[in-house]
């Protein structure tokens, strides 16, 4: 403790020196342990649930033999094999996503939940924020056509909570009525709390899994297992192998119809059950680099402020020898010096640390937005125990790093020379003039990478942002609309002549210049060419002359024809295709004329090449452009993706929402709440990634090239301040101003060019962890690379200039009588 008070005392001596280290502490320690609490919660640790070893997920796995396998959910038949041999396993859950509607003002309001087994909460050791869970007497079941069949209770999400109900606290015990049914609000989840899927709205409690006659069964049911204590993941997946055979057994030789169609998805290739665990779920590889790239750079800022914080403290106990010799001489060994200095580091590096929790807290704001809003979540990122703990960690190990050399500098004094001086001012060895300059170089090199990656992630985004997306945005609207599934889900567009008279509604508008109309239909699929070759396209619909999408988007036509009206319902189908799957599938040769078909059913259905459009970025910027051919959207179910409009204005397109809002609702009275979007806002708002990265990396950069600066600054000011005498004697006799400044310059480009070379070998190869979110940008571009040497020099140089200055006005006779 007098240790302690003594060091306190020291700092506040001087309070400019404490001030200026506390705040770049803070700076580096803050934003070190916001980062690492978003990894830790989103990445590191996200199912924070006792035992969570044991938690696993069991899941179907399709396709694997041709490298593009995919783990997803389970059938009910699947479910019920794992009901009734649970001998491995201690506790099951499952859910299942399904939505209820509200009919609003205006339209029918959707929300997307999940049917859940009643003990889903329990099992996740999730407690609502307000009410409770569900009981297991509380679970519904379904009537034929998979809807509830009786009233049920209901928890709701927090933004469904907050956005529907304004977060009225006493929602509790309300009844909703939802698709047709009485909901009653028992509960209320946590804001943090996601699952099993981002944007999950609500979650009602079901008996058994959806099980609906006549149907086939999809694979869209996750479960959940906790294996019992002392059961491997290999024992567990032995029994898991053992019922994939007899359900391949049951089921397999079906026909599409029987069982309900489950036997068809069963005689897909590779299909197998498998176990995985449960962390696995929040697995996203994008993210996972995108967040340790900004913990890599994080980390390279805090050593820039240790090496920083080390030469100041170096500074300050080399001005301390007279005190360290008196110290010493009265009976203080070297342990106890160290142990007086190191204590003064820590006490610094903690008081950074506390002012560092209100960093922590500001970027923990801002990190929080790149996480993905679909992203399942279970833990709050929050500055916990684990970030506290995480944050005294880092701060005493940075006031150990910074402050341990300082320390053993002062240790080994010479009591004789430094007392026989009566002053500071005592020699400094060469060793300690290299470990003073390696700081710099460290310092330089650390610097040097961080510009590097902001570099070339300016690069990046500049060449992301002059893309041409294929099409003309400028004053485009895309509307997304939402059939009644009930409707119109079986049957395809051409018996319904909502889309067509709608579309004619909306080219009707005062200021429209065009309206088309588009479908997606999701995956890609397998289709063979007239040679034997095996392809994958993406399908998507397209409008007939007046709906023409084409023209709407203005899209160039390379060759050929667009679509007629004769074009419908043709016995061989005709496609217009885009540029990369005419070069995918005939290269060089004219694709017109081209045929091609369903592997297996060629004879049946096939499709002719009427039409070459050029690639288009509907998307993003970043997008690539994938082999698509465009149909008819009358011959498309309307299943599926639902149908878009593309709307082109003459002047503001914002100014024509509330029209299409108006005639939409008119085309059908049943309709879903349409989501309209800018085209153009929406190309740039998918840059927000690479642009938030590239602020960061900027920031960090930044930050780093302050530091760096003032280093190189304090270091050949305090030379100079040492050196005063000696370059008094230069001067008398002889040395003119321009050498004294050149040589002060001389020896900070020394140390500035030997940083520089370390920093370009480093960046070789950390560069390459930032590649991922590179768009057209090589992770060696020589251009990058020029501008940042030749920028980090400038500024290194100037920081060497001005104490080189000082040094040059130095008067002679000064210098000489100076000690």
């Amino acid at each position: 403790m007098n240790d302690v008070r003594y060091a306190l005392r020291m700092l506040l001596k001087q309070p400019g020196f404490t001030v200026v280290a506390v705040l770049t502490l803070a700076l580096g320690i803050g934003a070190t342990t916001a980062i690492y609490s978003v990894v830790n919660a989103a990445l590191l640790n996200p199912v924070a649930i006792p035992n969570s070893e044991r938690l696993m997920q069991i899941g179907e796995w399709v396709n694997p033999g041709r490298g593009e396998g995919f783990f997803g959910g389970v059938a009910p038949p699947v479910i019920q094999v794992i009901r009734e041999n649970q001998d491995q396993f201690e506790d099951v859950t499952w859910s299942n996503n399904r939505h209820l509607e509200r009919r609003g003002e205006e339209f029918v309001e959707t929300f997307h939940g999940a049917w859940v087994s009643p003990n889903y909460f329990s099992f996740l050791s999730a407690t609502p924020m307000l009410g409770r869970g569900f009981a297991r007497d509380e679970a519904f079941r379904t009537d034929e056509e998979g809807k509830v069949n009786s009233d049920a209770v209901i928890v709701l999400s927090h933004s469904l909570w907050t956005k529907e109900y304004g977060s009225d606290p006493n929602i509790i015990g309300r009844n909703l009525t939802l698709s047709e049914r009485n909901f009653t609000v028992i509960g209320v989840m946590p804001a943090h709390f996601r699952f099993p899927w981002g944007t999950t709205d609500f979650w009602v409690p079901m008996a058994d899994p959806l099980v609906l006659p006549n149907l086939v069964e999809a694979p869209n049911h996750q479960v959940l297992v906790r294996l019992k204590e002392g059961t491997t993941q290999e024992q567990a997946a032995s029994m898991l192998k053992a019922w994939e055979n007899g359900l391949l057994s049951e089921y397999a030789n079906d026909s599409w119809q029987g069982k309900h169609g489950y036997g068809a998805m069963m005689r897909r290739e590779g299909w197998s059950l498998k176990l995985r665990p449960m962390r696995e779920i929040f697995t996203n590889e994008k993210l996972q680099r995108t967040m340790f790239g900004l913990l890599g750079a994080i980390v390279f800022v805090l050593m820039i402020v240790c090496t920083n914080i080390a030469n100041l403290m170096l500074a300050r106990t080399e001005r301390r020898q007279q005190e360290m010799a008196v110290r010493a001489a009265i009976g203080a060994g070297r342990g106890r010096i160290v142990r007086q200095l190191l204590t003064e580091s820590v006490l610094l590096a903690g008081l950074g640390g506390v002012a560092g929790l209100i960093a922590t807290w500001w970027c923990m704001k801002l990190l929080i937005s790149l996480l993905p809003g679909f992203m399942p979540r279970l833990n709050e990122i929050q500055i916990d125990s684990h970030a506290l703990g995480f944050t005294l960690l880092v701060s005493l190990g940075t006031g150990m790093v910074f402050g341990l050399a300082p320390a053993l500098r002062a240790s080994r004094v010479s009591i004789s020379e430094t007392l026989k001086q009566g002053s500071d001012r005592t020699s400094i060895s060469a060793t300690w003039r290299r470990y003073r300059g390696g700081l710099v170089v460290t310092q330089v090199a650390l610097t040097m990478v961080l510009l590097l990656g902001a570099g070339l992630m300016i690069q990046s985004v500049v060449r992301l942002l002059e893309v041409k997306p294929g099409f003309d945005p400028e004053n485009l609207l895309r509307v997304h609309i939402t059939l009644p599934w009930q409707k119109y889900a079986n049957e395809p567009a051409l018996k319904n002549p909502v889309l067509e008279r709608l579309n004619e509604r909306l080219a009707a508008l005062p200021g429209v210049k065009a309206a088309g109309i588009g479908k997606h239909d999701g995956w890609a699929s397998e289709f063979e060419l007239e040679d034997g070759r095996i392809v994958k396209l993406t399908q998507q619909g397209c409008g007939v002359e007046s709906s023409d999408l084409f023209r709407a988007m203005g899209t160039p036509l390379l060759a050929g024809r667009t679509f007629q009206q004769g074009d419908i319902k043709a016995k061989i189908k005709p496609v217009v295709i885009n540029e990369t799957m005419a070069d995918t599938c005939w290269g060089g040769k004219s694709a017109l004329g081209m045929k091609f078909g369903i592997p297996g059913i060629r004879s049946k259905v096939q499709y002719e090449v009427i039409g070459i459009v050029g690639d288009t970025r509907t998307q993003s910027y970043a997008e690539t452009p994938a082999p698509i051919f465009y149909r008819p959207f009358h011959e498309m179910h309307l299943a599926g993706v639902p149908p878009h409009f593309i709307v082109r204005s003459s002047t503001d397109p914002t100014a024509l929402m509330p029209a299409i809002r108006k005639e939409v609702k008119a085309a059908e009275p049943d309709m879903g709440v349409p989501m309209i979007g800018v085209v153009e806002q929406d190309l740039y708002r998918s840059t927000q990634g690479h642009r938030t990265y590239m602020l960061y990396l900027m920031s960090f950069a930044g930050v780093a090239l302050f530091l760096s600066a003032f280093g190189i600054y304090g270091t050949l000011a305090y030379s100079v301040s040492r050196r005063t005498r000696e370059i008094g004697i230069r001067m008398a006799v002889g040395a003119e101003r321009p050498q004294i400044l050149k040589m002060i310059i001389a020896e900070g480009g020394r140390l500035v060019g030997m940083g520089i070379i370390a920093g370009l070998i480093a960046s070789y190869w950390l560069t390459r962890f930032i590649e991922s979110q590179l768009f057209q940008v090589s992770p060696t571009e020589p251009v990058v690379y020029t501008a940042v040497v030749l920028f980090l020099l400038a500024i290194a140089l100037l920081a060497a200039f001005l104490p080189a200055r000082s040094a040059a006005k130095i008067e002679p006779m000064t210098a000489l009588r100076y000690e």
